[in-house]
């Protein structure tokens, strides 16, 4: 099978304090999304709190086993979320409380964490296998 994931996604910017300006960035749209293929079938969703607990902690990566596509969704209304290449690795992305980032991981990673910022957040994952 072949174009099992469908991405639209749009970044646009808007400052008008100093004129107009505008930008916008768009993969995708309302009747043309980016279309991706997989070789894996497995995914893993999950909703849950992520502590702030040094080094961050483990995502929970189910049957997935190489990471490719993923959609992380900070919903706290305070406090931010980093991500990091593995427990006690490296950041590599910071979500805003009620923000999301929708990418791809690199293929060194295989053991991805989380940990957030003051106190224990409420976090949606999405992970695809590649």
């Amino acid at each position: 099978m072949a174009n099992e994931i469908s991405v639209t996604s749009a970044l646009q910017y808007t400052n008008t304090a100093n004129g107009i300006a505008q930008v916008l960035l768009q993969i995708g749209g309302s009747t043309n999304n980016a279309l991706f293929s997989v070789t894996g079938k497995n995914f893993t969703y999950l909703s849950k709190a992520f502590p702030t607990t040094a080094g961050g902690t483990a995502i929970p990566l189910g049957a997935v086993g190489t990471l490719g596509w993923c959609a992380i969704k900070n919903n706290d209304a305070a406090n931010y979320i980093t991500v990091l290449t593995a427990a006690s690795g490296t950041t590599f992305l910071r979500i805003n409380a009620g923000e999301m980032a929708l990418f791809r991981f690199d293929q060194g990673i295989s053991a991805p964490a989380i940990l957030a910022n003051t106190g224990a957040v409420l976090t949606e994952v999405l992970l695809l296998e590649n």
